[in-house]
């Protein structure tokens, strides 16, 4: 059986029960189509706006048609041969995030088949996979790409090309500097950097000494998380970066840079990453040296290593989430879209944060380290893909 074929039998089960989402048109103003022209504020609230409000007053966004799908417009008799690509495999937030795509996969009656690349941290690779993907959907042998780019530039002029043939194109998990797409799906990187860095400050009383800890260079996630955060730190004059480095997202990297970082900068008083697996290393790099890591407020990500050290060091710290069932919302809008249904053109779900106060409530000790505690799949799920 080739790789993606699915089963007979399998049960036909959907959980459509999609996250909350919201596409935020912030400051946005436009005039047309209200009574009199009044102009109306279509920024959402939607914690205080009901979604009758939305519906009678907000619902009208300046160009929200831009490049939106006519109903019908890419509908196609099932069933359906997806193409999936993803940045790079072998972290383990990647290898649950295709899991949770072949699941969602696995139990469609629409889709029997799938063709899924890696583009191994490579641009080049992912932009030869996708035009592979794009010969593949011109033969009539592939009907719709999903792809999380590895970089918001260089893969536009591919991405516009596809697009523009009329290949429904849907990106996850980190985006391109493109209009030319049919779904976004995603959290938002930003807050995510936002929420963790506010909580820092506040932490430390907006004064003192970070050492940040940034992923891949270039990456849209890493442009996302560490700009939401620097945002936040460099509005209090007091609070300085003694060292900023990136360390790839990599426990062997972050925890050098970790012992290098200490070196150069001995007199600092917290630590801020925009990745788990980092945390865990850089704790663990503090417990070799003799550190007390109890001592240095910690602003990080929800991953499970890096959770239990906090418990067990009473570390204070706050996780920001980043779950991975964007790939599973991408396949559930790919459905739609070869049904001929519209599709939202950005699909934002919330991004959560833990303080550390809360973090027995969500680890998971009979999962691997290594993953990340939003995800829906089961422990005994988890310690097959992550060995």
């Amino acid at each position: 059986m080739k790789e993606g074929e699915k089963m007979n039998g399998r049960g036909f089960q959907r959980i459509y029960a999609i996250v909350l989402t919201a596409v935020f048109m912030v400051g946005l103003v436009t005039c047309l189509g209200t009574p009199q022209g009044v102009c109306q504020e279509t920024k959402y609230e939607l914690d205080k706006d009901t979604a009758f409000d939305v519906f009678l007053k907000k619902h009208a966004w300046l160009d929200w048609w831009n490049n939106a799908p006519i109903i019908g417009q890419y509908k196609k008799d099932p069933p359906y041969k997806i193409g999936f690509i993803t940045s790079w495999r072998g972290n383990p937030w990647q290898e649950v995030n295709i899991r949770e795509f072949t699941r969602e996969v696995e139990r469609s009656p629409l889709i029997t088949e799938y063709v899924h690349m890696d583009s191994a941290g490579s641009v080049d690779t992912e932009i030869s996979n996708l035009r592979d993907m794009f010969t593949m959907f011109k033969a009539g042998k592939l009907d719709g790409i999903i792809v999380d780019p590895l970089d918001p530039m260089a893969l536009v002029d591919t991405i516009d090309e596809i697009y523009d043939a009329g290949c429904p194109i849907i990106l996850f998990n980190d985006a391109a500097n493109t209009t030319k797409y049919n779904c976004y799906i995603g959290n938002d990187p930003w807050t995510f950097g936002t929420l963790s860095a506010e909580w820092l400050a506040k932490e430390l009383g907006y004064k003192g000494k970070i050492l940040f800890f940034r992923g891949l260079k270039g990456y849209p996630i890493d442009i996302g998380r560490s700009g939401g955060g620097l945002s936040v730190l460099e509005k209090y004059p007091d609070i300085k970066i003694a060292a900023i480095e990136y360390a790839d997202w990599s426990y062997d990297k972050a925890k050098k840079k970790f012992i290098d970082m200490v070196a150069a900068h001995p007199q600092f008083d917290a630590i801020y990453s925009v990745g788990g697996q980092m945390s865990n290393a850089i704790t663990d790099a503090m417990l070799e040296l003799g550190m007390d890591p109890s001592k240095y407020p910690h602003a990080s990500e929800d991953q499970n290593g890096f959770m239990q050290k906090c418990i067990e060091h009473n570390i204070k710290a706050f996780a920001s989430c980043h779950p991975s069932i964007c790939s599973a919302i991408s396949v559930v809008m790919m459905e739609m879209l070869l049904q001929g249904y519209p599709v939202p053109k950005i699909y934002f779900y919330p991004t959560p944060g833990i303080p550390s106060e809360k973090f027995k409530d969500y680890v998971r000790p009979d999962a691997p380290e290594g993953i990340f505690v939003f995800t829906p799949l089961s422990d005994k799920v988890l310690n097959e893909i992550i060995k």
